[in-house]
C-alpha cells in the first residue's frame, strides 16, 4: 500500500495553492471595483458609465482560474469527481460524523453540524471570516482601494477554507 502525501507537506502544492487562493483574491477585489467605476466610489451607485466591463469579466475569469489552480494543488483535481444529483454523504461527511455529539442536536444527528467541538469551532470561526471579509472588502471596494479590499478578499477565502476544512476535512 502506497501512502498518500498530504498536499500540505510539498512545497510546490502548497505554492500552487497560496498562489492559485491569491490570484482569486487580486482578480476579486480589482473585478468589484472595476465593475463599480470611479463614480461608484465617490456616489455609491452601482454599474456606472465609466466601469471597465472587459476588466471586470476578465478579473472574474482570472479569479475563477485562481480558485481552479488552488483546488487542484489541494485535491488533484480540479473539479471533484461526482455527477450532480448523486448523494455524497459518505464522500464529504469526513471521520467522526456518526459521533456527532448531542450539543448540537438534531443537526448534529443529521450530519449538518461538524461532529466534534474542535470542527464546530473552526467551522464557526471560518463562517464569521467569510461573512467579515465581505463586509471588509465592501469598505474598500467603495473606497477604490485595490490593496486593502484584498484584506477582505483574504478573509472571505481563508474563512472558507478553514470552514470547509472543518466540514469535511479537506481544505477545498
Amino acid at each position: 500500500m502506497t501512502d498518500v502525501v498530504p498536499w500540505y507537506d510539498s512545497w510546490t502544492r502548497v505554492a500552487g495553492f497560496a498562489g492559485g487562493m491569491a490570484l482569486c483574491s487580486v482578480s476579486l477585489s480589482s473585478g468589484f471595483i472595476w465593475v463599480c467605476g470611479d463614480t461608484c466610489v465617490g456616489e455609491a451607485v452601482l454599474w456606472t458609465p465609466d466601469r471597465r466591463v472587459p476588466l471586470a469579466f476578465l478579473a472574474a475569469f482570472l479569479a475563477w482560474w485562481g480558485y481552479l489552480l488552488a483546488h487542484r494543488a489541494v485535491t488533484g483535481q480540479f473539479v471533484d469527481s461526482g455527477s450532480h444529483g448523486e448523494s455524497d454523504a459518505d464522500e464529504s461527511s469526513g471521520p467522526g460524523w456518526a459521533e456527532a455529539p448531542v450539543g448540537w442536536g438534531v443537526a448534529a444527528a443529521r450530519g449538518v453540524a461538524p461532529p466534534t467541538r474542535t470542527r464546530q469551532v473552526g467551522m464557526l470561526f471560518g463562517l464569521a471570516a467569510l461573512v467579515a471579509g465581505i463586509v471588509v472588502g465592501f469598505v474598500y471596494i467603495r473606497q477604490g482601494n485595490h490593496l486593502l479590499t484584498n484584506v477582505g478578499g483574504a478573509l472571505f477565502l481563508g474563512g472558507y477554507v478553514l470552514a470547509h476544512q472543518a466540514e469535511t476535512g479537506k481544505a477545498l
